[in-house]
């Protein structure tokens, strides 16, 4: 077979290249650096939370492609707690600095005249501070939202980023909790709006990036949010967390190999 041949073997194809010994070793210190930028990432992700009236678990498995995708939570006032999840545009380098960017300011509450339990005054903060044109073109959805623990209500906001879904203990349905937003960075000067949703006894809070849904399954069928969504309501495991049982199941429907995107998930459990 010459060099630059392609061999295909049903749905997988194998291109024949020559790599010199000079062409093995960059590749090996990029994989290298790579791995090193994931461990990074993952080491800023708050600990899961396994006892306690609110619980958090999740799971962060990144692709072939190092991306954008970040998440956090933990209280924010004594009697509030606010969870997020982001997702930047793009793959590579940038896009995961750009991502453990906006992750600290959001960890640090770094961001000026701000109130961090009102989420349109943190994301309306959020692109003031991130305009693409001042960060290599860039931008990120968001979807940011506060639980009152006294009132258990949760005010949330989106900015271009797809639902997270709130779902009750019989597992009977999923509320969509989305609200029409620009994407951060985007355009300055931009009003967000927020919602308010009851949140009762058991309820958990799903939050996940469209790597989650955006698959190719075995059969060569490309999945969207509809197809992902009826997961959300499926019994759990036993001896698993949620966000890991959602990613096995999404893993054993996808073709072989490597999700192709980042799959992030966040999930929160409301005593």
């Amino acid at each position: 077979m010459s060099v630059g041949s392609i061999l295909q073997i049903g749905r997988q194809s194998f291109r024949h290249a020559w790599r010199d010994a000079t062409d093995i070793r960059q590749a090996d210190e990029h994989a290298r650096d790579l791995e090193k930028a994931r461990a990074y990432v993952q080491a800023l992700l708050p600990p899961p939370v396994s006892e306690g009236p609110i619980r958090a678990d999740w799971v962060y498995e990144p692709s072939a492609k190092l991306g954008g995708d970040a998440f956090g939570y933990g209280r924010v006032s004594e009697h509030r707690y606010a969870a997020y999840l982001i997702d930047v545009s793009g793959h590579g380098a940038g896009a995961a600095l750009h991502g453990v960017a906006v992750m600290n300011v959001l960890r640090q509450r770094a961001l000026p005249n701000t109130d961090m339990s009102e989420p349109a005054e943190v994301l309306a903060a959020l692109n003031a501070m991130f305009q693409m044109d001042s960060h290599a073109g860039l931008y990120f959805t968001i979807w940011y939202g506060v639980y009152d623990i006294g009132l258990r209500k949760m005010k949330f906001a989106s900015a271009g980023h797809h639902p997270g879904y709130l779902t009750t203990t019989d597992r009977t349905g999923a509320a969509a909790l989305r609200t029409r937003n620009s994407v951060i960075g985007a355009m300055p000067g931009v009003s967000y709006r927020a919602e308010m949703v009851d949140v009762p006894p058991g309820a958990r809070l799903y939050l996940f990036s469209d790597g989650a849904f955006e698959i190719v399954t075995a059969h060569g069928a490309q999945w969207a949010l509809t197809d992902f969504l009826p997961l959300l309501n499926q019994p759990p495991l036993e001896g698993t967390t949620e966000s890991r049982r959602l990613f096995e199941q999404v893993r054993s429907i996808s073709r072989p190999g490597g999700l192709d995107d980042d799959f992030s998930a966040l999930v929160v459990t409301f005593d």
